[in-house]
């Protein structure tokens, strides 16, 4: 089990119980939380990414890792952003409730600006999750490999 710097310099609202990240890596790009780890949105609702889950971080091509490494940098943790993203992608709900894909993408910004990425840098990972590549990935996932 390997900790994962989550380069978290202040948590003020203590929106995050779980952090540091405890992962394995898997195969060269998928890890799998060891831990659950839960975030509390700017609205007040949980969600917590089940021990077990298998991820990537970010999905920055490889040939990009150099200036946009998938757990992010320091100044830029935008992987736990991206961890939630994964999850809630697969997931789709927050507290029991069905989430849409625009809601999956506001919550990943939402998290990315709350631990202080650099807003461009929000701003860009958001509008390429919210492009109609994303919604095409959103609308292919089959109802089996939604998690219940």
């Amino acid at each position: 089990m390997n900790e994962i710097v989550t380069y978290i310099a202040a948590d003020p609202e203590e929106r995050f119980i779980g952090l540091p990240l405890c992962v394995e890596y898997i195969d060269g790009i998928m890890w799998r939380l060891e831990e659950p780890v839960t975030y509390r949105t700017a609205e007040g609702e949980y969600s917590t990414v089940r021990k077990g889950f298998v991820f990537d971080f970010a999905s920055v091509p490889r040939l990009l890792w150099f200036l946009y490494p998938p757990a992010g940098t320091e100044g830029n943790p935008y992987g736990i952003a991206s961890l939630w993203h994964d999850w809630l992608c697969a997931y789709r709900k927050i507290e029991g409730k069905p989430i849409t894909f625009s809601e999956v993408n506001g919550i990943f910004k939402e998290v990315m600006l709350y631990l202080g990425c650099r807003k461009t840098l929000a701003w860009t990972m958001y509008l390429a999750v919210q492009s109609p590549f994303g919604w095409w990935l959103w609308k292919k996932r089959k109802p089996e490999d939604i998690i219940p």
